[in-house]
């Protein structure tokens, strides 16, 4: 074998390993924080949306709500107690900065803390449940065991009254 066959033979090598090691994560440009639960991002100067996956948020909610009218009051009423946790996106994310992110099951996996995803963060500071309808074995896990967290330390919506009248509990 020839010097230029090998090279051909190791640089296809190598970057099969690569792509493989890649999977299908990849780079983006945080453009803009619109809310904790959205967040425009560009990808390759194309615009998109990330949502964070397996979860519902707060601001979700109450679209989802059995009684959003009361559910609303008690969120407005844990806004005001905790601005900061309003603005939890702008405090640990930063526009203009890059971010790896993944598309899961119409979500967008958005690694804001080395290993951890920004859903994780937000189940874990109780600003969030999990989709009782996503289900990913590769991550059921992961975001259970943050919520779980949050419900122990009694953070978030945990320590309000927000789960009973914002969650719909399965019968």
């Amino acid at each position: 074998m020839s010097k230029k066959e090998t090279k051909i033979i190791l640089f296809s090598l190598f970057h099969l390993a690569a792509t493989v090691l890649h999977a299908d994560i990849s780079v983006a440009l945080l453009d803009r924080i619109e809310s904790n639960e959205k967040i425009r991002m560009l990808y390759r100067n194309i615009p998109f949306s990330c949502e964070p996956f397996g979860i519902i948020g707060l601001e979700k909610m109450v679209s989802q709500a059995p009684q959003p009218e009361a559910c609303k009051q008690e969120i407005e009423r844990y806004w005001r107690a905790h601005p900061s946790h309003r603005k939890h996106a702008l405090i640990h994310l930063h526009p203009r900065q890059s971010y790896h992110f993944q598309l899961i099951q119409g979500g967008c996996v958005l690694y804001a803390n080395g290993p951890e995803s920004y859903s994780e963060m937000l189940l874990r500071e109780g600003l969030a449940v999990r989709d009782p309808a996503f289900r990913n074995p590769e991550w059921d896990a992961k975001l259970q065991r943050a919520q779980t967290a949050a419900e122990k330390l009694k953070k978030g919506l945990y320590e309000t009254s927000i789960k009973s009248l914002c969650i719909k509990e399965e019968e």
